[in-house]
């Protein structure tokens, strides 16, 4: 006798028990030793049950961010639409940055401050041009150009640099715990206020 099919509500529940397993294991530290048959034991399904729904562990760990960052991605846009005079929408983008870090900080660590173990296979890289919050601000900083309020330069390289030095501002006190920095939000709040002068012209 067959075995009755499962319903599109027992795949979602299994997947998020998949992920809750996931996600349990990385709260408890040492990401590098996470492997899938650890996530299958403690999600109580079997190795092949989490291959039919992630392709790798990676992809299994992208899928604990992926909504949150996604959800960032909306805010920025809206932002984007609703914010008309440049400068004031660069600073605002890089604050909903900042706040993001601060209000959902085990995704920031996991999104955008997860270095990749040697052992772990190098993924595909995407075209920086594809990231919706380089898009902004590299358009952004265009249009700012254009009526004069920013400096003149390769506007791809600068949204570059916005965001590696907001990014940094906010990466150095996690990364490096030992050493007594500023709260990150202090140093990216004054990261903020250095990159609007590093951009407007005098």
């Amino acid at each position: 006798m067959p075995r009755p099919a499962i319903t599109p509500e027992q795949r979602r529940e299994t997947r998020e028990r998949i992920k809750a397993a996931a996600g349990f294991l990385v709260r408890q530290g040492n990401v590098e030793k996470i492997t899938i048959r650890s996530v299958a034991k403690k999600a109580g399904v079997s190795v092949g049950t989490i291959y039919k729904y992630f392709e790798d562990i990676s992809d299994l760990g992208r899928s604990l961010w992926q909504e949150p960052v996604d959800i960032l991605r909306q805010q920025m846009a809206d932002i984007a639409e609703n914010t008309a005079e440049p400068a004031a929408r660069i600073r605002a983008l890089l604050s909903a940055y900042t706040e993001f870090a601060d209000e959902k900080h085990r995704v920031f660590r996991g999104a955008f401050l997860y270095v990749r173990p040697e052992t772990r296979e190098k993924p595909e890289q995407t075209a920086l041009e594809e990231e919706p919050f380089f898009r902004l601000l590299k358009a952004t900083i265009l249009e700012g150009q254009q009526s004069g309020i920013f400096v003149d330069g390769d506007a791809k390289m600068l949204a570059q640099l916005l965001w590696a030095a907001l990014h940094g501002a906010l990466a150095l006190p996690t990364n490096i715990e030992r050493i007594a920095f500023d709260p990150p939000q202090d140093i990216a709040a004054a990261m903020i206020e250095s990159i609007m002068t590093m951009i407007t012209r005098k």
